[in-house]
């Protein structure tokens, strides 16, 4: 699962964009949108366009990734935890926290909760710290805006798409293809006799499209 658009501006809006290098409430050099690996003080200043490439690159490598790594999770919630860990680091949902154990659980309204006691630095509560966690802890909770997709749609592609980030498990990859396959061709009969006026029926159809061809 990718961060979504609401979950990048969330991001965003709490870390601000700063062009050059300085250093965080705990001293960790930082640049663009909450960047802080290889960031020292003779780091180069960059523009908001490269910051919003490189804290998505990061996110993806490193935060989104530890987050893909707990199964069961809507976008929301993906999102909110993505947040979560680029602010404190994938350590933050190991099976040793409190999140952790919650998440892997799959005991949502624990999780949630676990997230607002992670709002100190240098073992104080920092204001700032703990408007974020009200705000990743809302989003945890709030129910995903309806995509058109199907619930089985939503949990093949999921599916499929971590078995192959993972590389894993070609036969049941295999078995995916085929079932949104099918899936596609019936979207396809449904649109030659009502047409492609719903923009969610060709969101399903590319969607489906992209992991079968």
């Amino acid at each position: 699962m990718k961060l979504s658009k609401r979950g990048a501006k969330l991001i965003e809006g709490f870390e601000g964009f700063r062009s050059c290098p300085y250093r965080d409430a705990v001293g960790v050099w930082t640049i663009g949108y909450g960047s802080t690996k290889g960031v020292n003080s003779n780091t180069k200043c960059i523009s908001q366009a490269v910051a919003e490439e490189r804290m998505m690159r990061e996110i993806d490598a490193t935060y989104g990734a530890a987050v893909n790594k707990i199964g069961g999770l809507n976008q929301n919630q993906h999102d909110a935890l993505v947040s979560f860990v680029y602010n404190v680091g994938p350590g933050g949902i190991a099976p040793s926290t409190g999140i952790g154990k919650a998440l892997r659980a799959k005991q949502w309204n624990r999780a949630a909760d676990e997230l607002l006691k992670w709002d100190k630095a240098g073992g104080r509560p920092l204001a700032g710290l703990t408007r974020r966690r009200k705000a990743e802890h809302a989003l945890f909770l709030s129910k995903p805006e309806k995509s058109g997709y199907t619930d089985s749609e939503l949990r093949w592609m999921r599916e499929y798409d971590q078995l192959l980030r993972a590389k894993k498990d070609k036969d049941r990859r295999r078995v995916l293809r085929r079932v949104m396959t099918e899936q596609r061709k019936r979207i396809w009969r449904a649109a030659q006799k009502s047409g492609w006026d719903k923009a969610d029926r060709r969101a399903r159809y590319r969607s489906l499209l992209a992991r079968t061809t």
